[in-house]
């Protein structure tokens, strides 16, 4: 059986790298970074990170729902 760990409090640098490395881009920067990514068949991906050092358990929901990613790209 697979065990799937918690998602826990991320550094805000390894939220981006995991989004940047998955064709994410950085599109504008003010409260929080904003980011997007459009799919081959034309559906477009926005999500944000705010500027912290840690990335919050509730954020890290927020990005894996609105990226399509899955949990374990961020264990």
């Amino acid at each position: 059986m697979l065990t799937i760990g918690k998602l826990r409090p991320l550094p805000q640098r390894k939220v981006i790298e995991v989004l940047e490395k998955n064709g994410v881009r950085r599109v504008k920067v003010r409260k929080h970074i904003t980011f997007k990514k459009v799919d081959a068949d034309g559906k477009v991906w926005t999500t944000w990170v705010p500027h912290h050092r840690e990335v919050t358990i509730f954020v890290l929901k927020y990005v894996v729902r609105q990226t399509g990613k899955s949990r374990e790209e961020f264990l």
